[in-house]
């Protein structure tokens, strides 16, 4: 679950929001809709926690994580769909491409070889041999509910 409590945002003289209460609730989609300039992709950016609100807070239930994915059409434009969805845990995702160059490197050394298995029990920890097939599944949720959702995942 996220909580938002009591959330504003002022830009100087202009509120944007002011006290902002919402409870996102595991199994539920959600939308933001609004005009243009209306502060949909400020309000997620405040989720995110990429700008600080004026006031108030978010919270997210503990033994739960967010991911975001910025909104640029061209960011991941030469990445694999699945690896896209993956990115939004970015430990994860440096974590198994860190792995999988030393697994690549013809001239790894035992030093190599040693943070290899450290990190295939950090990935292991995290979930990571699920994270594909998680990935797969938010992607099928969202075509088959044509719209975008807050996914959950455990950290």
């Amino acid at each position: 679950m996220i909580n938002v409590e009591n959330l504003s945002l002022q830009f100087g003289k202009r509120i944007l929001f002011d006290e902002v209460n919402l409870k996102f609730t595991r199994g539920n989609c959600y939308g933001v809709i609004g005009a243009n300039g209306a502060g949909k992709s400020t309000f997620l950016k405040i989720l995110s926690g990429e700008i600080d609100a004026t006031r108030g807070g978010i919270g997210i239930e503990p033994g739960n994580r967010m991911a975001v994915l910025k909104q640029n059409h061209f960011e991941y434009e030469n990445e694999e769909v699945l690896n896209t969805v993956i990115m939004g845990h970015k430990e994860l995702y440096s974590i198994m491409v860190e792995k999988n160059a030393i697994y690549m490197n013809p001239d790894a050394t035992e030093e190599d070889g040693l943070r290899a298995a450290d990190l295939e029990n950090k990935f292991g920890e995290m979930g990571g041999w699920e994270a594909e097939s998680n990935a797969a599944e938010l992607l099928s949720n969202l075509v088959s509910k044509r719209i975008y959702t807050i996914a959950w995942s455990k950290t």
